[in-house]
């Protein structure tokens, strides 16, 4: 095979999963500035309603252990063109009701299909791409799902939530089309590989790496997921204030995401997680105080950009791994990330509406601490 021909190959799965990461991501930034706004259309508690958060994640992070299994059986292809029929599926059926039960239930099929993306993602870049742009290739899968993010707060501007279900039911059956036509090497079914995750586990540091990654996530979602019901419960800021300060985060994500990518290969992965979660949890501790439009922004973007580097950081390190257990991994990966993220949504939601200022004062110094874990954890590992 010709390199410009195999390059073509490879630059076109990026693309397609680029275009996933956007699908999935469209609307969960989106409805955490607004739900505010549907509380109050469908005249609910905001806390009764933040719980399309969790009904998303949690399902999300069970279910993306499943996909490894069936990459082994199915076509990459195949399960991607299905899950995005059915997140599509999904979004449809929040989009029809305003009954909050059977929004929670499109939420929960939506998670379950969403979470096939970030497994089938790194696993098949992580094979389609030379290690030694892995940082950059996942910087820039990342990278899209918060462009994603970007595009769905910019339509709560202007148009009311239904929206952000109309969208990805629209996109998630394009989506599909486009991995239907789209290119079948590189996106095989990983045959003879196979998933065992209790042996995965006993790989000499994965333990470590995973218990950063649920607590980085953990206590990071703990904070974000409430940003829409922080900034009006305390900041009083209308819906247009709310969803532009929360398109500055994602656009912020975005770029910390791309320099996390650099910094990953350039400087090393630990550096990454150093560096990243270093500004995040100070920056969560600084929203203990209260600030003009301005300041509060700024401390906002600044921990979407120490998240997003972080998080680089640790993702590449799985991707370094063996590629004999580059299913487990990817799947692990994204199933601690979700499943924990959830958690520290539904944890912290006990105390939040409390005390928002303590509450994330509490959350950055515990966040601060797993500075003293990244030590631990393995970089770089040889062929197991």
């Amino acid at each position: 095979m010709k390199s410009g021909s195999k390059n073509s190959y490879r630059r076109h799965i990026l693309l397609l999963f680029c275009l996933s990461g956007i699908l999935v991501a469209f609307n969960i930034s989106a409805l955490i500035a607004t739900i505010p706004s549907i509380a109050r259309s469908l005249n609910q508690p905001a806390g009764d309603v933040a719980g399309i958060v969790a009904y998303y994640m949690i399902p999300y992070g069970l279910c993306a252990l499943i996909y490894a299994h069936l990459a082994t059986k199915y076509s990459v292809r195949w399960i991607m063109i299905l899950s995005s029929v059915l997140f599509a599926v999904g979004s449809g059926i929040c989009l029809l009701s305003d009954n909050m039960t059977i929004i929670l239930t499109g939420r929960v099929i939506a998670g379950i299909a969403a979470a096939s993306v970030t497994p089938m993602a790194l696993m098949t870049l992580g094979k389609v791409f030379d290690k030694k742009v892995h940082g950059r290739v996942i910087g820039l899968f990342f990278g899209a799902s918060f462009f994603g993010s970007t595009l769905g707060l910019i339509l709560t501007e202007f148009a009311t939530w239904h929206w952000l279900f109309i969208v990805p039911t629209v996109l998630g059956v394009f989506v599909a089309i486009a991995f239907a036509i789209g290119p079948r090497q590189g996106m095989e079914a990983n045959l003879g590989v196979k998933v065992n995750y209790l042996h995965a586990l006993q790989i000499k540091g994965l333990r470590r790496i995973l218990i950063l990654i649920f607590l980085m996530s953990m206590f990071f979602h703990g904070v974000c997921k409430w940003y829409g019901v922080f900034l009006d419960h305390i900041y009083g800021f209308n819906q247009q204030t709310i969803s532009f300060i929360i398109i500055l985060t994602a656009i912020a994500g975005s770029i910390g995401q791309m320099l996390g990518g650099v910094i990953t290969d350039k400087i090393g992965r630990k550096n990454a997680c150093y560096i990243g979660i270093a500004m995040v949890s100070v920056m969560i501790m600084a929203l203990y105080g209260h600030y003009n439009i301005v300041l509060l922004a700024t401390v906002l973007c600044l921990i979407s950009i120490g998240w997003t580097i972080a998080h680089n950081g640790i993702s590449t390190i799985l991707t370094d791994f063996s590629a004999g257990h580059r299913a487990e991994l990817a799947a692990l990966n994204s199933a601690v990330r979700f499943f924990s993220g959830g958690i520290g949504f539904w944890i912290s939601g006990n105390f939040v509406q409390k005390n928002y200022g303590l509450t994330f004062l509490i959350i950055g110094f515990l966040m601060s601490l797993l500075i003293l874990l990244v030590p631990q954890i393995s970089v770089q590992r040889k062929e197991i």
